[in-house]
């Protein structure tokens, strides 16, 4: 009787599957296409997108950092369907979406070549006027040094204790000063070896993605889990309602 009543439940349930394999494949095609189609339209976008990265080099202006300055800078028509962003690593990336490949090429190239003029046009500015305070810098080192020459000349000649108490620490003052200079100099000139010019990195325009294969495939994958569930369902109900029955 033990054997007799003994079950092969996952036997049973692979064989309730098996006559009823075709909702393996209705049920996942059904999905496939509802997902796919969601996530289409869903994600669905303009045809093509076009994206440019712009190295802003030594600029840091918050005028030509910031994504929102930056968008403010085009025009209307420009700026339709444009994301600025900009990265930490002085990189302005900007993505812009069209109907047409001319379109986009057109409108990313105006984008470009605008940013990277005002970005020029500041950096320009800059390394004009960092050379003149470098500049400044030299003569009042040179200057300096000129002191510290008279001061020593100065020094060795036999002067009242007061004055040349005056004048050592006149000497001691002008050499913390020239210090400073020094530094500031070596810093400055140290700078603007690696003042970096502003420059395009890429510019491309290729057809958006759609994301319909994506879709297909989370539809087709959900459609075999719901399948599986499904028809375990179908069966314990099946199995029920003839318990119930007899």
């Amino acid at each position: 009787m033990r054997e007799e009543n003994k079950r092969f439940v996952l036997y049973e349930y692979l064989m309730y599957f098996w006559k009823r394999k075709h909702y393996f494949l209705i049920v996942p095609i059904i999905t496939m296409l509802l997902v796919g189609g969601a996530v289409y339209f869903l994600k669905k976008d303009m045809p093509y997108t076009g994206q440019a990265v712009v190295y802003t080099g030594s600029v840091n202006s918050p005028d030509l950092t910031d994504p929102e300055n930056v968008l403010a800078k085009f025009d209307d028509k420009d700026q339709q369907n444009l994301d600025v962003i900009v990265s930490s690593k002085n990189n302005v990336k900007f993505t812009k979406k069209g109907d047409t490949q001319e379109e986009v090429k057109t409108s990313l190239n105006n984008i470009t070549k605008t940013y990277l003029n005002e970005l020029n046009a500041n950096y320009k500015s800059r390394l004009k006027a960092s050379k003149k305070n470098l500049k400044n810098w030299e003569k009042r080192e040179d200057a300096l040094n000129n002191a510290m020459e008279s001061y020593r000349k100065d020094l060795s000649i036999d002067l009242p204790p007061v004055q040349y108490d005056a004048l050592n620490e006149l000497i001691i003052e002008t050499d913390r000063e020239l210090s400073d200079a020094r530094k500031t100099v070596s810093r400055m000139t140290s700078d603007l070896e690696f003042f970096e010019k502003p420059k395009i990195l890429s510019e491309n325009v290729t057809k958006s993605k759609s994301y319909l294969k994506e879709g297909a495939a989370i539809g087709l994958v959900l459609g075999l889990v719901l399948t599986v569930a499904l028809l375990a369902l179908m069966k314990y109900l099946s199995e029920g309602r003839r318990y119930y029955n007899d």
